[in-house]
């Protein structure tokens, strides 16, 4: 059975949206690195062709080549066409996470059958119109099919009129994570070689990601 959790499979959250940019590869990997600092055994399987997270956690396994500190985040592409034979690339491991491409709607059949497996679904969404728009009905469909999922707000600014009233709307489609992820100009810095600002204890912005983990580990009862 596709949906059916063993302890050879662990824990797998998906990280779905129907809207291009809305930062699913960016929560993907700090769920990652989190994982791995909490000395957790993390996989990542990246669906997306233009695997955005396969090529960070190549530039992730050439920096640790020369600071082994750094925890290990395996991550192995993808094809959506192939869902049910890249699902058992996820035993041995502790968490797995699943990184979408935006075109949902091309993929519903392998996205259902990926949301069946994940015991948590994560819809990353920025505070605009645009987003709202498309995230709103997408995680109304994910609950009212019984999915266990959350939307994530991306590039956050409280400071923004805006703000309060996207949150408001996103709350009134589903459930959404308490802590969003705020505007941050260099949260894109570490990526550069493959890390993340969780691989710097002083980093500017770190609390968001430890707060989104906390809430997340405590959803899927890791």
């Amino acid at each position: 059975m596709v949906g059916k959790k063993t302890r050879e499979t662990g824990r797998t959250i998906l990280i779905s949206s129907p809207k291009g940019g809305s930062g699913k590869s960016v929560l993907a990997r700090h769920l990652l690195v989190s994982a791995a600092q909490a000395g957790l055994k993390p996989f990542g399987l990246d669906f997306d062709r233009q695997q955005t997270l396969t090529k960070w956690g190549a530039r992730r396994d050439k920096t640790r080549e020369a600071f082994p500190d750094f925890a290990a985040t395996p991550i192995e592409a993808a094809e959506l066409q192939n869902w049910r034979g890249a699902l058992q690339r996820r035993n041995g491991y502790d968490l797995t996470i699943m990184d979408t491409p935006p075109s949902v709607e091309d993929h519903l059949p392998a996205i259902d059958g990926l949301g069946v497996a994940a015991d948590l679904i994560l819809v990353p969404a920025v505070c605009t119109q645009d987003d709202v728009e498309a995230v709103g009905p997408w995680i109304r469909m994910l609950t009212e099919k019984g999915f266990r999922a959350a939307v994530v707000l991306n590039r956050a600014n409280r400071r923004t009129s805006s703000f309060a009233r996207m949150r408001g709307a996103l709350i009134k489609a589903g459930p959404v994570c308490p802590t969003e992820i705020p505007q941050l100009e260099d949260i894109h810095v570490p990526s550069i070689k493959g890390l993340t600002l969780l691989d710097y204890s002083k980093s500017r912005g770190i609390a968001p990601f430890e707060e989104i983990w906390t809430y997340v580990r405590r959803e899927i009862g890791l």
